[in-house]
């Protein structure tokens, strides 16, 4: 009976404790940022509003990946820290854009699928420096995390 009553007094706080655990860590997920970029003055749009200007210079279909694993977990841990929706198309067909960029000689790639901005990304075509749409390497830090 003791030990009943012990159970009694120890679940409650438990359970609360878990429960705080469980919400402040969904507070603590990041809302993905729904970005228009169907067309091409949708994705100019975007690439001004990040500081740049650029040029089209290919696109493609591509497919993403079911897993965001390998050499496309960098990736995917850029698009979550710019809080761009790529897991949410994992088996999904999209279209990559790249832009060359004015007066850089960065390159910017565009993925979007539905008529939205998935993922993005600058980099340097050189030395193949990846960097986020700031045009920082801040989000590598990010990348170990995942």
């Amino acid at each position: 009976m003791k030990r009943i009553f012990r159970y009694l007094l120890v679940l409650p706080p438990a359970a609360l404790c878990l429960a705080a655990v469980v919400l402040c860590h969904r507070a603590d997920a990041p809302a993905m940022l729904t970005i228009p970029a169907a067309t091409e003055e949708e994705r100019s749009a975007f690439l001004f509003a990040k500081g740049w200007q650029g040029e089209i210079i290919s696109s493609q279909a591509v497919r993403i990946p079911q897993t965001m694993d390998g050499t496309y977990a960098d990736y995917a841990a850029l698009q979550t820290y710019q809080h761009l929706p790529l897991a949410d198309y994992a088996g999904e067909r999209a279209v990559l854009y790249t832009y060359a960029l004015q007066d850089t000689a960065c390159r910017a790639e565009l993925l979007t699928a539905d008529g939205i901005l998935i993922g993005a990304q600058c980099y340097v075509p050189e030395d193949g420096a990846v960097l986020d749409m700031q045009g920082s390497t801040d989000w590598e830090q990010f990348a170990f995390l995942n």
